[in-house]
């Protein structure tokens, strides 16, 4: 599947507010081309979708001597704004399941070769730490940034957000069964607004995340609990149909899958 729209209306974003957000390139001699996003979990690890790393209806892995991570980046076409890290890969490591058909297990971790520095702008994401049944996020706003085409259809060069409420599987599936029974329940969940609101396919891999509970509402300590999966998109049309939900791959269903993968 090919990178389509991402956020669509969001807000823009402060440099270094999203430490932990990283940007998933396909390198080829002197072609850079951005793939999905990313979160960064460790010093050596980032989570992102199975998809965006492996080949085109395969479980097996990209090479890694194609696969870049650039971490601390706010524009996507520059280099040069602080913080900026970039890394080479020493492993893919899609989960065992993933089903490149239906999108299931639609979660992976790239290791890198060296180790990232802990700044202001390069930072990692709590795993998941609350209650991991979907009732503790339920209508609850997630929050998700990436780059990407906006509601116009011009790409949008710098870091945008998304805050988008966790809908029932019941809500998701009675607005358009056709394609949300395709994906598998306990292991997915949807989110949006069906109203404009939303994220599409080259958003994929970008984690959304929420305050941990008890948190300071004026510094919030955030955790990891989904990863763009899947969106609907328009035909023919380099934008997403934002009148439909999102389907994320919940990450709290894996964490002893992620913790082992990253030891």
């Amino acid at each position: 599947m090919q990178p389509r729209a991402l956020i669509i209306y969001g807000q823009t974003t402060r440099e270094g507010e999203f430490p932990w957000h990283a940007a998933l390139y396909h390198t080829e001699r002197t072609d850079l081309t951005y793939l999905c996003g990313a979160s960064l979990v460790s010093r050596y690890h980032v989570i992102t979708a199975a998809h965006c790393v492996t080949l085109r209806r395969s479980q097996k892995p990209l090479n890694l001597e194609n696969l870049i991570v650039y971490l601390g980046k706010y524009y996507l076409k520059g280099s040069s704004n602080p913080g900026i890290q970039d890394r080479a890969t020493s492993e893919i490591i899609p989960h065992p399941l993933y089903n490149p058909y239906t999108y299931g297990n639609d979660i992976a971790i790239v290791k890198f070769t060296t180790a990232v520095d802990i700044t202001d702008y390069v930072r990692p994401i709590c795993l998941w730490q609350d209650s991991p049944d979907l009732s503790s996020v339920l209508n609850k706003p997630g929050t998700v940034v990436g780059w990407g085409f906006d509601e116009t259809g011009v790409v949008t060069d710098q870091l945008m957000l998304a805050k988008m409420p966790v809908v029932s599987r019941e809500t998701c599936l009675f607005s358009f069964p056709e394609f949300y029974a395709k994906f598998p329940p306990g292991s997915t969940y949807c989110a949006g607004f069906r109203n404009g609101t939303s994220v599409c396919n080259g958003d994929s891999g970008g984690g959304m995340v929420f305050p941990k509970s008890n948190s300071d509402i004026q510094n919030p300590r955030w955790q990891l609990r989904g990863l763009v999966s899947i969106s609907v998109a328009l035909q023919n049309y380099f934008k997403c149909d934002e009148t439909h939900y999102a389907v994320f791959t919940d990450a709290a269903k894996y964490l002893d899958w992620i913790r082992k993968s990253i030891k």
